[in-house]
């Protein structure tokens, strides 16, 4: 009878243990983390983190889900169809009106002294200044739509005065080369890849010039499900942006040189690209993105005032 109660004993003892470890356990295994990514320089902490083995070293294994919409993209993020992602900020403000907040964690400038972005025209195009594209056709990707109309405002142009056309990123050279449109609003990696035989820059850093100053590109965060998830997993995420963020600014030209390995047709002249200046939660220029959502509001983008204080993430909840 000893002997049964001892036995009993050591397998209750076990099975103690082993529902206080299984979830530890659970919690630090290798985890698939899904990252919405679109193909600008905006993507490249995700590709630095890849290229690095930091997502891994953290034990994540990261996937890519690309998207040339990110409106679209932020809701099939809010949806579980991805569970981290870089999105335009102007993106985030919309998402915030309608009831969602991306919980930030990282922002990224882009600055009129190393433009990620610019308007470029053919060669031989008879436009010398951005105010020239007034009865033009101005193409521009997704990722610029709501900030076209505050652009033209600054360069005192009515909206109906331009014929704005909206196209994927990748397309846009080839309608300019086509003369589908005049000038169209690019950014990087596109760029630094553009043949000066044939185009040439006609406005380098248009969103800082002309929308808002100094002008938040990008955010990185989750949706509100995912943050509440396991707090250990969101540490890693953030030391693993956090390293990338670190490793790209230590040595730049090595992080660029990353952006050939997804873009092929800049792999050759990849090193000449404009990435952003990328900040870390503690980093981010939170008057900066006010005053962007101010402006966005002004111009009739937004349809009320954005709390962006709301948006970002809590230090506490990515820390172990």
């Amino acid at each position: 009878m000893t002997k049964l109660l001892n036995v009993i004993i050591v397998i209750l003892a076990l099975a103690l243990i082993a529902v206080i470890l299984y979830p530890q356990i659970q919690e630090n295994r290798p985890k698939v983390v899904r990252f919405a990514c679109d193909s600008s320089a905006s993507c490249l902490p995700v590709l630095v983190g890849i290229e690095e083995s930091l997502f891994v070293n953290n034990r994540i294994i990261p996937e890519i889900v690309w998207y040339s919409d990110p409106d679209k993209a932020l809701g099939d993020l809010f949806a579980g169809n991805a569970d981290i992602g870089i999105f335009p900020w102007s993106a985030v403000f919309k998402q915030m009106l309608a009831g969602d907040t991306l919980k930030v964690f990282l922002s990224e400038d882009f600055r009129q002294t190393l433009p990620v972005d610019g308007i470029v025209v053919p060669v031989k195009s008879r436009l010398t200044a951005a105010s020239d594209i007034k009865q033009r056709k101005l193409g521009y990707p997704p990722e610029l739509r709501d900030y076209v109309l505050p652009f033209l405002v600054n360069l005192n142009i009515q909206p109906n005065d331009v014929t704005t056309m909206e196209f994927p990123l990748s397309s846009l050279v080839a309608q300019l080369r086509e003369g589908a449109i005049d000038a169209a609003w690019l950014l990087e990696p596109i760029i630094c890849s553009l043949d000066t035989l044939e185009f040439r820059v006609l406005q380098p850093g248009a969103l800082a010039k002309y929308v808002s100053s100094p002008f938040p590109g990008a955010a990185m965060g989750f949706s509100p499900t995912y943050y509440k998830s396991s707090k250990v997993l969101l540490s890693r995420l953030k030391i693993s942006t956090d390293a990338a963020v670190a490793m790209a600014e230590s040595d730049v030209e090595r992080a660029k040189l990353t952006l050939g390995k997804y873009f092929p047709y800049c792999d050759q002249v990849c090193g000449n690209c404009r990435i952003p200046e990328m900040q870390r939660l503690v980093e981010i220029n939170k008057p900066a993105v006010q005053a962007l959502a101010d402006r966005l509001t002004g111009a009739g983008v937004l349809t009320d005032t954005v709390r962006t204080q709301d948006a970002f993430a809590e230090p506490a909840k990515l820390m172990r």
